[in-house]
């Protein structure tokens, strides 16, 4: 008889990135190679805790994928079925 369901490993991985902005007050005739200059280095003076997270960027990782390996003994948290051409994901209670 065969197995109704099976197991899959499912891995999420997504790109954001995080920001700092500051607005600095410069002498008016810093000329365009000043301002990279400058920019790179606040870049490599800047502490990482001060950049926070802009949350419109998101974007699919190359690590989103999934694998039925090495599975016996795990324990789903999730079922998945189908419905109308879509799946429906419910917790597992208990």
């Amino acid at each position: 008889m065969a197995k109704k369901t099976k197991l899959v490993r499912v891995t999420l991985g997504v790109l954001t990135r995080v920001e700092h902005t500051e607005v600095l007050e410069v002498p008016a005739d810093m000329t365009d190679e000043e301002l990279e200059a400058l920019v790179d280095q606040r870049f490599d003076e800047v502490d990482p805790d001060a950049y926070s997270q802009d949350h419109a960027f998101w974007e699919k990782g190359q690590s989103c994928g999934f694998d039925t390996e090495d599975l016996e003994g795990e324990q789903p948290s999730q079922r998945v079925r189908r419905k109308k051409g879509e799946f429906v994901v419910t917790a597992i209670e208990g």
